[in-house]
């Protein structure tokens, strides 16, 4: 495989000329490297430094620290904050901090330590290969710092301030002399960069420059470069740090109506719809049942019951594949009679005078579960004893291809904003924020109507980007508040609720009927019938294929079909279409592979894009490596159970890794769960 490491060390008599110019002691920091396959974790640059050195200027070295991707300012100020103290009281004031990494990593530290001299022991390594390359994509930065590869760095008399990239004219040969006012001559929107290096190098009692090769760099094309990641690092931090920009496919049925699906012959209705213990079945083989009835009972403090969403006969209780677990599970199968007949049990109930615990107590019987797809169960969520200072309502949907909360936004506004009354009224919070993204005008024209006068409740419009829709994300962007590590949001003190979720709440009490249906999105390149229907809970897979895709879609020996059960992002892959719609399901994306070979699974070479995009500060590389070697402690050191399992580290990885695989696995074993 090629070694495309973006930087290698000096020539070794220009890391002695370094030394010998150090009376004090050196602190090390060392980048262990990106765009190199991903065998090993630690690197051989400590000892080819040693090598380099004579005895004495070996001595001189008092600490070596890796640092994973040292040109990201996000992690490595935290990692360096750390260790501050101890490299100021190491190097003193003769001593230095030598770095050996690309260009990036050399001018953050740089930065950090304005005061100290930073020494550059690596040269950057142009991408081509070729210095005069005005290709220069280093590391994953997310600071102002830029490097043009030159491949002969020079920060060392510089400060750790590059005047190749950061003076208009790429001078590095020396001020211009055209400096007004401090700005630069040719751009007087920037600080003329020598002057820069002569402020900091006067920080650190050091002169100017010392004569140089005089070479010209004005070569670069680093006025559109940075124009272009401007944009993108405005656009990557705006309402939460990073995350990615999928095709969304949203115009597919972002304009469908919500329609009623054709009612199923028979549904497979599974007592496990829910996060915590499976529901424990109340009927038998042979009985009859009616729409809405209780057929599966609560078993634990976090479980939920199940109904039943058609009339008719108990044909079986048997194990069919699960559309989320992947495994055998037990479901009761019902055949239609097609009657249609209520269940005595739903009446509507009337909120006079009724205290929040009765309401919750109804929420609970009613099946009602978070329906964006995590599916805990509502009561729980809403019967907690800690300070709710804040409801938020998430209608982001964030997933790609799905528009089932937009369109129950559009079309059920007025039975949207009852059932947030419903919860405000329940919990007694004094403030309401509805999170839409912005690539939702209608949906969010039609919310600002419903809220007309009710000064309690506001829309928080953000921007289109994935995972906006992830609960930890959503209370990030709206209220700035972070959610501590293994906690919920009731430890910041709110509740998110989804759209969809509201809208079942909403029916729970104004119309009786428990979780017996949901509105899902069907859609895909190749379905010919999308839309956003209201379906039964249990109906089959299968019979909603064959209706929008047509019943030739799914063949025996087609393996180029893919069913996602939810969206392709966090979406489950479905092996087994013998199987039926749960209360968490917000869509099926039914797609077909392009006729092309598919890329295969490649080496990891640390690009650090899973890094660059991971919304909640993770190095899902390391999932990888060690998930690999089936190392799972050290996935829990590197905080495996705070992935969210968004999959935009999947999503961007060049080499089509599965990470999520890994992730899963880890999370499974790391923490000695079964």
């Amino acid at each position: 495989m090629i070694d495309y490491t973006k930087y290698k060390l000096k020539p070794v008599e220009e890391i002695r000329e370094i030394f010998n110019q150090i009376d004090g002691s050196v602190f090390i920091l060392i980048c262990k490297k990106c765009y190199k396959e991903f065998s090993t974790n630690t690197e051989l640059e400590k000892e080819n430094l040693y090598n380099s050195l004579t005895e004495e200027n070996k001595h001189k070295i008092v600490e070596c620290i890796d640092i994973d991707f040292l040109c990201n300012n996000y992690h490595t100020k935290k990692a360096i904050t750390d260790l501050s103290t101890k490299i100021i009281d190491f190097i003193k004031d003769s001593g230095a901090i030598g770095v050996i990494s690309c260009g990036l990593g050399i001018q953050l530290v740089a930065s950090l330590f304005e005061d100290k001299k930073v020494l550059a022991l690596a040269d950057s390594v142009p991408e081509s290969g070729n210095s005069t390359s005005p290709q220069g994509y280093h590391g994953i930065a997310l600071g102002k710092e830029k490097c043009g590869t030159c491949g002969q760095c020079y920060l060392n008399r510089t400060g750790g301030i590059c005047p190749v990239v950061n003076c208009s004219k790429s001078l590095l040969n020396g001020p211009c002399g055209g400096a007004k006012n401090g700005k630069c001559e040719v751009n007087p929107d920037i600080p003329c960069a020598w002057e820069e290096i002569y402020f900091r190098l006067n920080k650190q009692n050091r002169p100017l420059l010392n004569e140089i090769q005089v070479r010209n760099f004005n070569i670069f094309p680093f006025k559109n470069k940075k124009e272009i990641s401007e944009i993108n690092l405005y656009s990557r931090g705006k309402d939460f740090l990073r995350g990615i920009h999928p095709l969304d496919k949203k115009n597919l049925t972002e304009n469908s109506k919500i329609k009623t699906f054709p009612e199923p012959e028979t549904v497979i209705i599974f007592l496990s719809q829910h996060a915590g213990a499976p529901a424990i079945p109340v009927v038998k083989v042979g009985d009859k049942v009616k729409i809405g009835q209780k057929i599966g009972e609560i078993s634990g403090f976090i479980s939920s019951p199940i109904h039943s969403s058609i009339s008719g006969t108990i044909t079986a209780i048997e194990e069919k594949t699960h559309p989320t677990l992947g495994r055998k599970m037990p479901a009761i199968i019902i055949k239609n009679d097609n009657k249609n007949e209520f269940d005595d049990s739903i009446k509507a109930v009337s909120l006079d005078n009724i205290p929040g615990e009765k309401v919750i107590e109804v929420l609970r019987e009613k099946g009602i579960v978070g329906m964006g797809g995590a599916m805990f169960p509502t009561y729980v969520k809403l019967f907690s004893k800690k300070p709710i200072d804040t409801l938020i309502i998430n209608g982001c949907e964030c997933e790609p291809y799905l528009n089932g909360d937009n369109r129950l936004m559009i079309e059920y506004g007025d039975k949207i904003f009852k059932g947030i009354e419903i919860v405000k009224k329940t919990i007694g919070v004094q403030s309401v924020i509805i999170g839409i993204e912005e690539n939702k005008p209608e949906a969010i024209e039609s919310m600002k109507k419903q809220i007309l006068g009710n000064d309690y409740i506001k829309i928080s419009i953000l921007k289109t980007k994935y995972p906006q829709g992830a609960e930890k994300i959503l209370i990030k962007s709206i209220l700035n508040r972070q959610i501590p590590e293994g906690g919920l949001p009731l430890d910041v003190g709110v509740v998110v609720l989804n759209i969809s979720t509201l809208y079942a709440i909403y029916r729970a009490i104004y119309e009786g009927m428990p979780v017996i249906d949901r509105v899902i999105t069907i859609s895909g390149d190749y379905v010919k019938n999308p839309g956003n229907y209201l379906i039964k809970i249990g109906t089959p897979i299968k019979s909603i294929i064959d209706f929008t895709c047509g019943s030739d879609f799914i063949k025996s020996d087609d393996k180029n079909k893919k069913i996602f059960m939810g969206g392709p992002m966090m979406g489950i892959l479905q092996m087994d279409i013998d199987t039926g719609l749960i209360k968490g399901t917000t869509g099926l994306t039914i797609m077909e592979s392009y006729p092309v070979e598919s890329s295969e699974e490649r080496e990891c070479i640390k690009c650090g894009r899973c890094v660059d995009v991971c919304p909640v500060d993770l190095f899902p590389l390391q999932y990888y490596y060690y998930g690999k070697k089936q190392d799972w402690q050290k996935t829990a050191e590197y905080k495996v159970k705070n992935c969210i399992e968004c999959a935009a580290c999947q999503y961007i990885c060049s080499a089509k890794i599965d990470i999520l695989k890994y992730i899963k696995k880890a999370k499974k074993y790391a923490y000695n769960k079964t």
